[in-house]
């Protein structure tokens, strides 16, 4: 039975001490604001999360002052994300393109054989987390995890999940899932995360992940039923309180969706470290805290070399789990 992979952060992690970091580095390193326009690269569509989170520090940079560059959010997607990815690496040293990091800059090139993004990539800092929670369908018997863990037992295979795509977040947490318990799970994948929510919507599989805003507007409109959510501790959230944790309920298994921002390769480290303060900096507005609070997104921000770090253990989870269910090239 593979155990959970620690990647050795705090999942609360305190403003305070993510500003202390900050500090630290930034008088340990000299920094240099970049010339000219900025572009923040982004590998999915308009309106996806990646890109909102993108375009909400754009603008909080933009009108507190922060940074004085003009900045365009680009929306470069398609591939599985390689074409944001193709674009920035093809432009090393370039100080003036950043790079929004999603768990695709992982599974694209684990899927592939490709080299690792993450590898080139000079990180900037880990931005937001989101908890994933698993809903069931409002008629279903399954009223707990261990329900789930006991059909799929007497079962292998019968319990479906509804995924976004292979090798995604869902994908990932259901191979944990199967690891944890030493079931079989059958993982459905679509062309989107709205195409896995229609489907498990129309009551044609048993099981579904779904990010907490997600859910929350499922479970509240009847249309879901929560099971479990795969954080430390529950919630404090009066409409999530209520959810049980799976360590609580004994599957000792927690994951954590994140976004982040890493530069070009070879990006001066000067630089990197000024666009590292620039982000702590922004997160800390009331803008960004209201933001985080009604998406029910956290912020547990690291930087630079603690960055890197949180990406690189964040990858071999990743080349664990896909190696496990037999995707990983």
């Amino acid at each position: 039975m593979m155990t959970m992979l620690k990647t050795g952060f705090k999942t609360g992690m305190s403003a305070a001490l993510a500003l202390a970091m900050t500090a630290t580095m930034s008088s340990a390193q000299d920094m240099r604001a970049p010339e000219g326009p900025i572009e923040f690269t982004v590998g999915s569509g308009a309106g996806g999360t990646p890109d909102v989170i993108m375009r909400t520090f754009a603008q909080i940079m933009t009108e507190e002052g922060l940074v004085p560059n003009a900045i365009v959010v680009q929306n470069r997607s398609g591939a599985g994300h390689s074409n944001a990815y193709n674009h920035v690496l093809g432009l090393p040293g370039n100080e003036n393109t950043l790079l929004m990091l999603a768990s695709p800059v992982f599974t694209t090139p684990l899927l592939q054989g490709t080299p690792s993004v993450i590898d080139q990539v000079a990180p900037v800092a880990l931005l937001v987390q989101s908890e994933l929670l698993l809903l069931t369908t409002p008629d279903s018997p399954h009223n707990a995890l261990a329900d789930v863990v006991a059909a799929a037992t007497a079962e292998p295979g019968r319990q479906r999940v509804a995924g976004g795509a292979s090798g995604g977040n869902d994908h990932i947490l259901t191979g944990l899932l199967q690891s944890a318990t030493g079931t079989t799970l059958t993982y459905i994948p679509h062309q989107s995360g709205g195409d896995a929510r229609a489907t498990f919507l129309g009551g044609n599989v048993e099981l579904h992940f779904a990010t907490l805003a997600e859910g929350l507007s499922m479970i509240s409109a009847g249309t879901a039923k929560p099971l479990a959510i795969f954080s430390e501790a529950r919630r404090s959230e009066e409409a999530l309180a209520g959810i049980p944790t799976a360590k609580e309920q004994g599957v000792d298994v927690v994951y954590t969706q994140f976004w982040g921002v890493g530069g070009t390769p070879g990006l001066d480290p000067a630089v990197a470290a000024w666009w590292a303060d620039k982000f702590s900096v922004a997160s800390q507005s009331g803008a960004f805290q209201t933001w985080l609070s009604e998406s029910l997104y956290r912020s547990d921000m690291v930087v630079g070399a603690e960055a890197g770090a949180y990406f690189a253990a964040e990858q071999e989870r990743f080349r664990t789990v896909l190696t496990a269910i037999g995707l990983a090239k």
